[in-house]
């Protein structure tokens, strides 16, 4: 089954790429779940930043979503439907900035936590 993740377009800011990624921060692979929307989720604790990258867009398809409170990563986490669960309470709640993976250094590979630099290389 398939989801079509929407986005509030009110909420929209202009993408301003990470230049650090901060511990503690969370990750969720894909590996973790199956999605037929979303690829992988990752939570900087410190910043309540959302990060997610979509399928529908291609891999590399990565929206912030800012103020994202813990409760709330915990609950995307514990979803038996990931993109259910972003379109109900993230898509529509939450300030976001549409990035890709090449707003990141090196593709990643410049970014010091390993765990974000796997959320963005990890195809």
């Amino acid at each position: 089954m398939s989801i079509a993740i929407e986005h509030d377009p009110t909420n929209e800011r202009p993408a301003t790429p990470p230049v650090d990624i901060r511990a503690p921060i969370d990750t969720m692979p894909q590996s973790s779940f199956s999605s037929s929307n979303v690829h992988s989720a990752l939570y900087d604790f410190g910043e309540s930043e959302l990060s997610v990258r979509y399928l529908r867009d291609g891999a590399d398809a990565i929206y912030q979503y800012d103020g994202v409170p813990a409760s709330v990563w915990s609950g995307l986490a514990d979803a038996g439907s990931k993109g259910a669960f972003i379109n109900a309470n993230i898509a529509f709640v939450y300030p976001y900035s549409k990035l890709n993976a090449s707003d990141f250094p090196d593709r990643g590979r410049g970014l010091d936590n390993d765990l974000a630099r796997r959320f963005v290389t990890t195809p």
